[in-house]
């Protein structure tokens, strides 16, 4: 029992699930024109250069829309399972969802790399090391093991 990390770290992590909440609702106002700017300025970064020729596509709209729920949900869950962590360390949580998003930035990453557009798996990258700098300052995987 007792803190298993710092009041910093708990912090950081609760407003990366935030962040990632906050995408998913940004996303998910892609479904309407009026809401759409956000997502359209993202498809133009990844499809770099910035010159407003983005990927956007009307046919992406949907897809997008439903990304951001996707998203929202994703972000809810390891909200939750976050508090359970730092609230019952003896869970094991940590390596587990640590797992689940290495395998969420892998496949993701080679995905945007293949289909050439390397800044969406730079941004996976961003994603991933706010939530790894955390985890590995605080040392719960070591403490994750069960014992």
């Amino acid at each position: 029992g007792g803190q298993i990390m710092s009041v910093i770290w708990r912090q950081w992590l609760t407003l990366w699930c935030y962040l990632v909440l906050g995408l998913g609702v940004i996303f998910a106002g892609s479904a309407w024109p009026q809401t759409d700017a956000a997502v359209r300025l993202f498809y133009d970064v990844i499809y770099w250069p910035l010159d407003g020729q983005s990927g956007w596509h009307e046919s992406l709209r949907l897809t997008a829309a439903i990304l951001g729920a996707v998203m929202m949900g994703w972000a809810l869950t390891l909200l939750t399972l976050v508090k359970a962590a730092l609230k019952q360390p003896d869970l094991s949580l940590w390596r587990p969802m640590t797992g689940a998003i290495l395998v969420w930035w892998g496949v993701d990453s080679s995905i945007s790399v293949a289909l050439n557009t390397p800044g969406n798996a730079i941004s996976n990258t961003g994603f991933l090391l706010l939530y790894l700098i955390p985890v590995f300052a605080s040392g719960v995987l070591k403490r994750s093991n069960g014992d």
